[in-house]
């Protein structure tokens, strides 16, 4: 009976030790394919025409897209919004956003609230919270933004 006992203790220490390693495992799998750390400037990227129900609103570029080690779905970018447009209606998803406008004018719709923003003005949203932007102006309004889930370890 005590080396049945025993044999029990034994496979249970062992599957707890195999389902250690398999996440530590995962873990450095899933860090080997993180981010690399750099500094990427406008010229790096290329604008890309946005269109939203076939017509065109805008232009974008993605600088990063991929995982970092504190976080999954990462991604930033540039965005050119044509005077009048917004690149979609208001709209929620998992990630938390912040958004900045470098130049124009317009309206940051954000938990049922807007407001009329210019340069400067940032907007943070966290998860699955209403939130959208409009060109007011009659330039084009150029911002910037992040967008993340953080991941837990």
């Amino acid at each position: 009976m005590r080396n049945k006992g025993t044999m029990l203790v034994t496979l249970a220490a062992v599957a707890l030790a195999t389902g250690w390693a398999a996440r530590e495992w995962a873990f450095a799998q899933e860090k080997a394919k993180l981010l690399e750390s750099r500094t990427v400037v406008a010229t790096d990227v290329k604008l890309q025409d946005h269109l939203w129900e076939g017509k065109p609103v805008g232009q974008l570029a993605v600088y990063f897209d991929g995982q970092t080690a504190g976080t999954r779905n990462f991604v930033s970018g540039r965005f050119v919004l044509n005077p009048g447009q917004e690149p979609h209606p208001p709209h929620v998803h998992p990630e938390e956003e912040v958004l900045i406008v470098a130049s124009g004018q317009g309206e940051i719709y954000c938990d049922n609230k807007t407001t009329q923003v210019g340069p400067g003005a940032i907007m943070y949203t966290g998860p699955n919270v209403k939130h959208g932007i409009k060109n007011t102006g009659k330039d084009p309004l150029v911002f910037y933004w992040v967008k993340w889930i953080g991941v837990s370890r």
